[in-house]
């Protein structure tokens, strides 16, 4: 095939290549999707648990919000245990300041999390963006987001229980 021919051909097949791009081509920013309630709204919370139980007559759409709930869920567990742990850490931090000990742990706590939260987030992203453009891509990029983040409550959890005995 000539170099002419190469470029005629590359210019008549560029259209289709174009137009192949699917909502699940690129990165995303899971920050920005609506929240399930909103994605839901008009249900009861009866309907939307047997459609995301069952999955019956479901768009992936509707699977991948029905994953999306059960993060906001998990994210609420892991902003009460937040709180505990953060209470902890400043009771700590105070007693040690009564006495002007250093260092203080709570900066390290803070920092700690900052690190697992850009864990959480770059380790869905890669291992959802390995997918390609499958349309399940969302449905388990909520699904993993959901477990990293119920093991960070059950870590805190732990913690907390550990601080209890001591």
């Amino acid at each position: 095939m000539t170099h002419h021919t190469k470029l005629i051909a590359a210019i008549a097949f560029w259209p289709i290549f174009s137009i192949a791009a699917t909502v699940y081509s690129g990165e995303f920013d899971y920050k920005q999707i609506q929240s399930s309630a909103t994605y839901f709204s008009g249900h009861s919370e009866k309907e939307i648990d047997r459609l995301c139980k069952s999955g019956e007559h479901a768009t992936n759409d509707d699977l991948a919000q029905c994953q999306h709930r059960e993060f906001e869920r998990a994210k609420v567990r892991l902003d009460d245990k937040l709180k505990a742990v953060t209470a902890r850490f400043e009771r700590g931090d105070n007693f040690l300041k009564t006495y002007d000990e250093k260092p203080l742990a709570m900066p390290y706590f803070v920092s700690a999390q900052v690190s697992w939260m850009k864990f959480r987030d770059s380790q869905c992203y890669a291992e959802t963006y390995m997918m390609g453009e499958a349309a399940e891509r969302d449905i388990y990029f909520w699904g993993c987001m959901t477990d990293i983040t119920q093991t960070r409550v059950n870590e805190l959890a732990k913690l907390l229980k550990d601080w209890s005995v001591h």
